[in-house]
């Protein structure tokens, strides 16, 4: 098998297991005990990111340049800043995933292009083209799509989801600078997809250290509370595993691409679970909404498409 076909084949599963894992929150705040109410979603984002801050650290060490890598000032301030607004814009998601089921959030997910586009023109100053704004203009028409009928997001979800796409486009802009920092700030180079996987793992390990405060007041009551963080933070860190994977074959471009279609994925998914009679995972539509929600989470993708397009 050729690399570009692992490389395929990794990103597709990167999708698939993010599609799965928010059905796998989305189950647990709503039938655990201990993950019912307001709280729920922060106590299982806590546990979840406590324990793939453990897995984290050995996995930074095991990674970490044997010709010494870049200093702590380089490295920590994109780190620390990606994991933060990612940490916050994994609540705003979580709280979202509790009152409205993943099918109907996941596509409005490639909104985060929008919000790229607009820090990298008007707080980066960095111009777009003309491409790359008409890509902006599918995404937001999409996610107009999603609110039309009686099929539309409440307007607490949809500002929910909004903030979280802002903060998931800031944390992949540090996210480029942690990477460039350790691929080339060390006292030799390192290989892209070798600093990418580093970089997860540094990622990681301080969402940790950052939600180590609240763990206390968070942490499961008994034993048995450890099951859906373990469910999570393992789906979770497979979709990023394959993701990494899929990068370092295919590159960042058509990577992306291929992550966008988990929107399509969720959207499938959750048919398929209502049809089973997962209902209070996702509600049974007609055909009608089926395929205007199919419809709307290709076009997000299209767009993600053609905005990275030309991007060398």
């Amino acid at each position: 098998m050729t690399a570009p076909s692992i490389g395929v084949i990794a990103g597709l599963l990167a999708a698939l297991f993010s599609a799965l894992s928010y059905l796998v929150s989305r189950h647990a705040c709503l039938t655990h005990p201990e993950l019912r109410g307001r709280e729920g979603g922060l106590r299982l984002i806590v546990q979840a990111h406590g324990l793939m801050g453990l897995v984290s650290i050995p996995l930074c060490l095991a990674l970490w340049p044997s010709g010494g890598g870049p200093p702590p000032g380089a490295f920590l301030p994109p780190a620390i800043l990606c994991a933060a607004v990612y940490l916050v814009g994994q609540g705003c998601f979580f709280a979202a995933l509790t009152r409205v089921p993943a099918s109907r959030l996941s596509p409005l997910l490639g909104l985060k292009i929008a919000m790229l586009a607009g820090i990298v023109s008007f707080v980066l100053g960095a111009p777009l083209d003309g491409r790359q704004w008409t890509a902006v203009a599918l995404s937001v028409t999409a996610a107009l799509a999603l609110q039309r009928g009686d099929d539309r997001i409440p307007p607490l979800v949809l500002g929910l989801m909004l903030v979280a796409c802002l903060c998931f486009a800031i944390a992949d802009l540090n996210i480029v600078a942690l990477i460039a920092s350790l691929a080339d700030g060390g006292a030799a180079p390192i290989g892209r997809f070798h600093a990418g996987v580093l970089g997860m793992a540094i990622t990681y390990a301080a969402c940790g250290a950052l939600l180590l405060p609240a763990a206390p007041r968070m942490w499961p009551r008994a034993a048995g509370g450890w099951t859906p963080a373990v469910q999570y933070s393992l789906v979770w860190l497979l979709a990023m595993t394959a993701l990494y994977a899929c990068l370092g074959q295919v590159g960042a471009v058509f990577g992306n691409i291929l992550q966008s279609t988990r929107g399509v994925m969720s959207v499938v998914l959750g048919a398929a679970l209502a049809h089973a009679g997962w209902h209070d995972l996702e509600e049974r539509v007609d055909r009608a909404t089926l395929l205007k929600r199919i419809a709307a989470a290709m076009l997000m993708t299209a767009a993600i498409a053609l905005y990275f397009s030309d991007v060398s």
